[in-house]
């Protein structure tokens, strides 16, 4: 009988090839790539609503979503009268998680995988802005110090997308409670580890992002999944 795949369907050097390609690629690779397609998506969504706000990052390491993101606000200018109001500001320790938690030790997020030079991102940041809009802010220090203060302290009214970056459930819950009365139907809020902690939705990003829904009264529609384990959502009540 012949096959319904046709002759490709039969050359196995071809399949071999692809899946020794695929499995080379490094995981972080991937990751990353969807991660950025993920918020290209994320920012023209919101654009097109004409939203207001700031753009809120919890999590900055080495810059690389920080200064994607405003590439990518300057390439939707077209959409939203607004854009040029958003500020970009984004909150990290730049030297790793510190001393966790029992119930936020993971395997892989300990501080040497996590540090990184707060004037390197600074400065790769404020080269990407290029003095659009209307500015950027790095906030360097611990979520337990930096964001026990209200976020009109760094000059926050309105939230239009918030990045949680932050991995474990201590940190993510300190930025859930930051942002908890800035944010309004239509904000986008991007999980990056979201399927963290073995899947375990009473642990990680998670379990602060359930908590945070049940403590605002905002409801949520999952927009896509990105990368390994990062899910796009947009607020609404």
């Amino acid at each position: 009988m012949k096959s319904k795949f046709g002759l490709l369907g039969k050359l196995e050097f071809l399949q071999n090839l692809s899946s020794t390609f695929i499995s080379s690629i490094n995981p972080a690779v991937i990751h990353n790539i969807e991660k950025y397609i993920a918020i290209k998506k994320t920012v023209y969504l919101n654009s097109l609503e004409h939203q207001t706000g700031d753009y809120l990052e919890f999590g900055v390491y080495t810059g690389s979503s920080f200064c994607h993101t405003i590439k990518c606000f300057k390439k939707t200018q077209k959409f939203n009268p607004n854009q040029k109001d958003t500020k970009f500001i984004g909150f990290d320790s730049f030297e790793g998680f510190g001393e966790l938690a029992e119930e936020d030790k993971h395997p892989f997020y300990v501080d040497q995988n996590f540090t990184t030079s707060y004037k390197k991102v600074k400065k790769r940041a404020e080269r990407t802005l290029k003095g659009w809009g209307a500015g950027c802010q790095l906030v360097q220090g611990y979520f337990e110090e930096t964001l026990q203060v209200d976020p009109s302290e760094y000059g926050i009214k309105d939230i239009r997308i918030a990045f949680i970056d932050s991995d474990t459930y201590s940190s993510s819950k300190c930025a859930f409670e930051f942002i908890k009365n800035n944010v309004k139907s239509g904000t986008h809020i991007i999980l990056d580890d979201f399927y963290s902690y073995n899947g375990d939705p009473k642990k990680g990003v998670s379990l602060a992002f359930n908590e945070f829904l049940t403590n605002s009264g905002f409801q949520f529609r999952k927009i896509l999944d990105y990368g390994m384990g990062g899910i796009v959502t947009v607020l609404h009540r």
